[in-house]
């Protein structure tokens, strides 16, 4: 079990293709995000290996959101703003 912060952890929720409701977690531990997902049928949370670009791009907005009501470091958002240029970079490639 990872130690973090509350403030470290960021939650939403988005419809699937199949239109059920999922909860999105992400969680940053000084190295990398962490995602799981859960939904409403399945209540363990699941540790997501390899993020998409989609739940990147869904986290950068809730990270974006959260800063300008100033509950975020902008450092939060640059970092997450390189990690996205580096996947659309190699997607592209």
């Amino acid at each position: 079990m990872r130690p973090t912060l509350h403030s470290q952890i960021h939650e939403w929720r988005e419809r699937t293709e199949d239109g059920r409701v999922q909860w999105v977690k992400a969680g940053w531990d000084a190295r990398q995000w962490n995602f799981s997902i859960t939904t409403k049928d399945d209540p363990e949370w699941h540790e997501v290996p390899k993020p998409t670009l989609e739940m990147l791009e869904a986290l950068r907005d809730v990270l974006w959101r959260k800063y300008q009501r100033k509950r975020l470091s902008w450092k939060f958002v640059e970092d997450l703003d390189a990690l996205l240029e580096e996947m659309r970079s190699e997607q592209n490639a």
